[in-house]
């Protein structure tokens, strides 16, 4: 049996095993890139790949949001399997963002190999959750690989933002909500859309972004920045969802309206929707995360039964000794 190696490579990393290279989450020249999904810390060097193979949701994110990549490509249905030389490549959901995938790998000799990219466990609005599939290794991130993260039942969390939405509201003020463009925005429109809030886009990253998940069936309403009657709107009783609350200011005014722009700095409460509001943040916000938390991850880790498991991101050494603990024979990919 040859021998697996994975290393840091740019974005994301080069699996290799016996003649078989592919590069996960980073473009490599003249390599062929498995690519989980479209924000930005995952997609470095794209147009230098060989070869792209993702879910029509990744490649239409990754267009929305501006960036460019190899036109070679190969689209995969979260499902689906496709076939290379010395291994077959099957798409699962991860969860995490609009076509986020899990690629489980299934070599000719028969070694399995899950990575994860980013991944969430549990449901949401509008994304449905990882489940785990048993590999002999995996690659998983560990994002929030410590045991101080923990997070609330999701429901919870969306009672409390719906709840705070109507006592902001109520008290003659403006809900804010920060949320990144890909993946947390749609999530929080949806969420308030089931609320009845009449919801405000703050970028057009977001309105971007939005057009895309409505095309693959997600239904998204909201107004925009160049909706008519924007202040009136906001006057009248109005969620902003902002991935920059800067920018939504700075183009309310280029727009003309520096009374609307002055209007919301002054009327505004602002939100995180982010998991890092918990712990020595403290960021005032809520704790919705499009990632695992620590249970998560370690019960996930347990049902792909691993020989050996890979981890990565900022919690990767310490959460290789929680694996270890747990009879995983874990490394840290730094």
């Amino acid at each position: 049996m040859s021998t697996l190696n994975v290393k840091k490579v740019g974005t994301g990393f080069l699996l290799e095993y016996g003649d078989v290279r592919l590069a996960l989450d980073t473009g490599i020249k003249g390599e062929t890139t498995l690519l989980s999904h479209s924000h930005a810390d995952h997609i470095g060097g794209l147009k230098n790949a060989g070869h792209i193979i993702a879910t029509s949701g990744t490649f239409d994110t990754l267009e929305a949001r501006g960036n460019s990549y190899s036109k070679n490509i190969t689209l995969i249905r979260i499902g689906d399997t496709f076939g290379q030389i010395g291994v077959n490549i099957t798409a699962l959901n991860a969860g995490h963002v609009l076509g986020s995938t899990m690629f489980h790998l299934e070599f000719n000799d028969g070694l399995t190999v899950l990575f994860t990219g980013d991944f969430n466990n549990v449901d949401s609005f509008v994304h449905t959750a990882a489940e785990p599939v048993e590999a002999d290794v995996l690659i998983t991130e560990a994002t929030y690989g410590q045991p101080e993260w923990i997070f609330p039942e999701r429901k919870s969390v969306y009672d409390n933002i719906l709840d705070t939405a109507t006592t902001i509201i109520d008290e003659g003020r403006i809900p804010l909500f920060s949320a990144y463009s890909l993946g947390k925005s749609q999530e929080a429109i949806g969420l308030l859309q089931s609320g009845g809030f009449r919801i405000i886009s703050g970028n057009i990253s977001i309105d971007k972004v939005c057009s895309v998940y409505n095309n693959h069936g997600v239904d998204l309403r909201h107004y925009t920045l160049s909706s008519l009657g924007l202040s009136d709107i906001l006057e009248s009783g109005a969620v902003v969802v902002s991935a920059s609350i800067r920018h939504t200011l700075n183009n309310i005014r280029r727009s003309g309206n520096n009374e609307t722009a002055k209007y919301l700095e002054q009327k505004m409460e602002k939100y995180s929707l982010s998991g890092w509001t918990l712990g020595k943040f403290r960021e005032r916000g809520f704790p919705l995360s499009a990632h695992t938390d620590f249970k998560g991850l370690i019960e996930f880790a347990k049902a792909v039964n691993p020989r050996v498991a890979y981890v990565f991101t900022g919690s990767a050494s310490e959460f290789s000794e929680h694996l270890s603990a747990e009879g995983i024979n874990a490394v840290p990919l730094e």
